[in-house]
């Protein structure tokens, strides 16, 4: 029995419907040896860039897997693929999106024009699909992939400027930092996504840009274009790591690639400086602690849990915030 999962999209209720992507072929040897034309349901979606798609022979008798899980939505896709060996083409003059492969484990393989490279753990490569591109992917490869219309960049590019075939890079290169962290925080508010079309344009607009940048040698425009985007980034860090001690803004810049500059003009422009945002996660998550702990709440353990210098200080800014002392609000409110 040929067993094959494709593009299983869900349903969507309304125009603004953020659309969750799950597609997956599992094949054992004796059904890669029987079926001929796997991949033809590529030729639509989001895969439509990859062509004369097939498993090598050499690999054919191990069976073949693949899965790709994530987000697929206003022509954006992120998602994260797991691969066993294959080869063709990626890359046609009618679907030419940008993509961006990054390697967790694995490898994959990109020829062109004389052109090589060989991707390998922890690191990106972003492809402009106008040049086909022969690849090799590696048995057992998991990348993460994310890819967008090739027109959302030509509008970010000046008109004497042309786009780099490929930029290959470490991920903890600044601009690569800045998108694995800005399309984290986007996944993590999926709500927002679902019912926001604003929140899936920036998303658009904003890696439209950091590619743009990337493709043009200038990767750094990208950052500094989208104050939002770089906000929606730095809170995903500070949410990450709100029980570090040593959270700082400086921190923060570092973990998403920008300047400390760009970091506080960022906040300024959204109405809360960054370390105002800190301590009101820092007492809100201090709240939940008290809350769930009850009478055995130690006042002073919560205070030192969330950074606050003391107990007495802990105690004034949390009366000012919730308009009663911890001991007041937890035993009134769990009451």
């Amino acid at each position: 029995m040929y067993i094959r999962q494709q593009e299983v999209l869900s349903p969507r209720p309304r125009a603004t419907k953020a659309t969750d992507f799950s597609s997956a072929i599992n094949l054992t040897a004796s059904q890669v040896e029987e079926k001929g034309k796997i991949f033809n349901e590529w030729q639509d979606g989001p895969f439509a860039h990859l062509t004369h798609v097939e498993i090598p022979r050499e690999a054919a008798s191990g069976g073949f897997s693949f899965s790709a899980n994530g987000y697929w939505f206003n022509h954006l896709l992120s998602v994260n693929v797991y691969c066993d060996s294959l080869v063709g083409i990626s890359g046609s003059q009618d679907r030419d999106p940008v993509v961006a492969d990054l390697v967790t484990s694995g490898e994959l393989r990109f020829a062109s024009r004389g052109e090589n490279y060989a991707i390998t753990p922890g690191r990106i490569c972003i492809r402009d699909t106008r040049t086909s591109w022969e690849f090799t992917c590696a048995p057992r490869t998991q990348v993460r992939v994310i890819a967008l219309p090739r027109h959302a960049l030509i509008s970010r590019v000046p008109s004497s400027v042309t786009l780099l075939p490929a930029y290959v890079a470490d991920v903890e290169t600044a601009e690569v930092r800045f998108l694995l962290n800005f399309l984290e925080a986007i996944e993590k508010s999926s709500e927002d996504l679902d019912g926001s079309l604003a929140t899936q344009n920036m998303a658009l607009d904003a890696c439209a840009s950091v590619f743009a940048g990337m493709l043009t040698k200038n990767p750094q425009q990208g950052l500094s274009d989208h104050q939002a985007a770089l906000v929606k980034a730095a809170k995903n860090v500070i949410e990450n790591h709100l029980d570090d001690a040593d959270l700082s803004p400086a921190m923060i810049a570092r973990h998403i690639g920008v300047s400390l500059r760009s970091i506080y003009r960022s906040f300024e422009a959204a109405d809360e400086s960054i370390m105002s945002f800190v301590r009101r996660r820092r007492l809100e998550k201090a709240r939940e602690d008290l809350m769930r702990r009850g009478s055995a709440a130690a006042v002073s353990e919560v205070a030192a849990r969330w950074h606050f210098s003391d107990a007495s200080h802990f105690i004034r800014t949390f009366k000012s915030f919730y308009g009663s002392t911890p001991a007041v609000y937890t035993r009134n409110n769990r009451a």
